[in-house]
């Protein structure tokens, strides 16, 4: 079933309206007529909100857009008017048509269809909102990598990921740098580590570099708006956050650590 709220401040165009909505529409309810932007404004105020408002715009007290600057209308509007030189200020608020009177029963159809159509495809776009929330929090966390078997010469070294200060790349190669000050070649990129080892612990500095909280040891404000990381083990060579990324290290380091 659906509410209908009529405000009109003309009794005649309110009863016609009325009678017009309910030949059409058996769906359809007249929960109240409404002359005045006043009595519209207490009512939308007290009341719970109707599904659909036709609302016309000279009213007895003033214009309805005086009843958008006191109260928040969540609900669809209709605009019923005898001039059209409203038309842009009122599909800026939420209205789904605009009806110029006399009011023809082929354009109320026309309207009421409209809203029906929306209204169904909100609900579908609801309807899939909660699906995907609902998968979304079904899904398992993503789990990060931990463990590694790295080869070296004829052997294959188990490493941790909390083992890593810091990974760059040096000829075209991926080279993981560890706290004991050791270093491996990793058969890995460094876009694929990235998505790999876990952000709360590993950070992006760079194109060339991935750090680890535990190797931060100094951070030293550079030139043009940079960062300078300090690591230990010490890296041979600078390792500098760009002035875009300076916001996004900071909050990874702040609100992580």
């Amino acid at each position: 079933m659906t509410q209908i709220l009529i405000i009109e401040d003309e009794l005649a165009a309110g009863q016609y309206l009325t009678q017009l909505i309910q030949k059409i529409d058996s769906r359809a309810v007249v929960i109240g007529v409404l002359e005045t932007v006043e009595s519209a404004v207490e009512w939308l105020t007290l009341k719970p909100a109707p599904d659909l408002i036709f609302l016309d715009v000279q009213l007895g007290d003033g214009t309805c857009f005086e009843i958008f600057e006191q109260i928040s209308i969540g609900c669809p509007v209709i605009f019923t008017t005898a001039h059209d030189e409203y038309a842009m200020r009122a599909f800026k608020l939420n209205s789904i048509d605009y009806l110029l009177k006399p009011i023809r029963q082929e354009s109320l159809t026309f309207s009421l269809e409209k809203y029906y159509k929306l209204n169904e495809e909100n609900a579908k776009n609801k309807v899939k909102y909660l699906e995907d929330l609902m998968h979304s929090k079904l899904l398992p966390p993503k789990s990060h990598r931990r463990s590694f078997l790295v080869p070296y010469r004829d052997k294959l070294i188990p490493l941790r990921d909390q083992d890593f200060s810091w990974l760059t790349i040096r000829s075209s190669v991926v080279v993981a740098f560890l706290h004991d000050e050791r270093s491996f070649v990793l058969d890995k990129s460094l876009e694929e580590l990235e998505n790999q080892l876990d952000p709360t612990n590993f950070f992006r500095g760079n194109r060339q570099f991935i750090i680890s909280r535990e190797s931060i040891k100094e951070i030293e404000l550079y030139f043009n708006g940079r960062l300078l990381i300090r690591t230990a083990p010490a890296s041979p060579t600078q390792i500098l956050i760009s002035k875009e990324r300076v916001p996004l290290f900071r909050k990874w380091f702040e609100e992580q650590a």
